[in-house]
C-alpha cells in the first residue's frame, strides 16, 4: 500500500507526482477529489506536486492558466499551512498519549477505591451484626437475671417470714443448773409445773442447751 509523501499516512487513493512518484492524500497535494479526477488521463500522467512543479514565475503575470489547472493554484501556501499545522500538533499526540494513561491510572485507582470501600463496608456491617446478636443474648440474659433475682428476693422473703415465726415460739431458759444425763424436755416440763404454765411434751418440738459466758453454766 502506498504511503503519502506529506504525511507518511497510508492512502488507498489520491493524486500521483510524475517526477517525484508519490502519492498524496488530495488535502495533503492541495488539491480537491473532484478537482483532480476532473483532469485528463495525459494531464493526470503529468501532474506534479509543489515541489516539482514549476515555480509561479514561469508563467507571465498576465498569462491566463489552463482551466484544468485551476484547482491547483495556491497549492504550495496550502501545503505550508498544512505542515505548520501538522509540526503544532505533532506534540499534541505525545500529549494524548499522557492524557490517556492518566485516564487509565485513574480508573484503576476509582476501581481500586471501590473495592476498598465496598471490603469497609462489609467489614462493618458484619460488625454491626455481631453487634446486634450481642445485644440480643445480653438482654435474654438480663431478662432471666432479673428472674432469678425476683426469686431470689421471694425465698428470702419466704426465709425471714419463717425465721420470724420459729423466733416466736422460742423460750429461753436461764439459770437452769447443768447435770449429767440430764432430760432437758422433763426438765423443761418440771419447770411448767412449778410456774402453773403447763407444757405439753408434744407441743416441744427441739431443745437444747446454748453456750453461756459463764463458766459451768449454759441456758435452755
Amino acid at each position: 500500500m502506498e504511503k503519502c509523501g506529506v504525511c507518511s499516512e497510508n492512502l488507498s487513493e489520491g493524486a500521483h507526482c510524475a517526477t517525484c512518484e508519490q502519492w498524496f492524500h488530495y488535502q495533503c497535494a492541495g488539491v480537491t477529489k473532484s478537482g483532480y479526477q476532473r483532469l485528463s488521463k495525459d494531464k493526470k500522467l503529468n501532474w506534479r506536486c509543489v515541489k516539482c512543479k514549476p515555480s509561479e514565475t514561469a508563467h507571465p503575470p498576465n498569462s491566463p492558466r489552463p482551466d484544468s489547472e485551476s484547482d491547483l493554484t495556491g497549492t504550495e501556501a496550502v501545503l505550508t499551512e498544512i505542515r505548520a499545522l501538522s509540526a503544532k500538533f505533532a506534540p499534541l499526540e505525545g500529549l494524548k498519549e499522557e492524557v490517556l494513561a492518566l485516564k487509565k491510572e485513574f480508573l484503576d485507582f476509582k476501581s481500586s477505591m471501590n473495592t476498598q470501600f465496598s471490603d469497609v463496608v462489609n467489614e462493618f456491617r458484619s460488625k454491626i451484626n455481631e453487634m446486634e446478636q450481642r445485644i440480643v443474648l445480653m438482654d435474654k440474659v438480663q431478662c432471666q437475671v432479673d428472674q432469678l433475682q425476683e426469686r431470689i428476693d421471694q425465698l428470702e422473703e419466704g426465709s425471714n417470714r419463717n425465721e420470724q415465726w420459729l423466733r416466736m415460739n422460742n423460750i429461753e431458759l436461764k439459770g437452769v443448773p447443768q447435770s449429767n444425763n440430764e432430760n432437758l424436755i422433763d426438765i423443761v416440763a418440771k419447770i411448767g409445773a412449778r410456774i402453773n404454765y403447763p407444757v405439753s411434751k408434744n407441743l416441744i418440738n427441739f431443745i437444747s442447751r446454748v453456750p453461756s459466758q459463764q463458766k459451768n453454766t449454759s441456758n435452755l
